[in-house]
């Protein structure tokens, strides 16, 4: 059985990974390949309803790891 601290390294595993590939799949669409502010919402929303998580928790892995 996994331990809280792997269910979440798991979880934020998911989310940077599915963070990942909807970026990749907008880059082309988007002015310059970035991604504006109120893309990252969208996206966010999106993938924390895919997940069963919240978009501010998206917002907090994906952030942590941007730095």
């Amino acid at each position: 059985m996994l331990d809280h601290d792997q269910i979440d390294t798991f979880a934020r595993e998911e989310i940077l990974s599915a963070w990942a590939d909807a970026i990749a799949a907008v880059s082309p669409h988007l002015p310059g390949g970035q991604s504006m502010p109120v893309d990252r919402i969208g996206l966010a929303r999106r993938i924390a309803q895919r997940l069963g998580c919240t978009a501010e928790r998206v917002h907090e892995v994906v952030g942590a790891a941007d730095g």
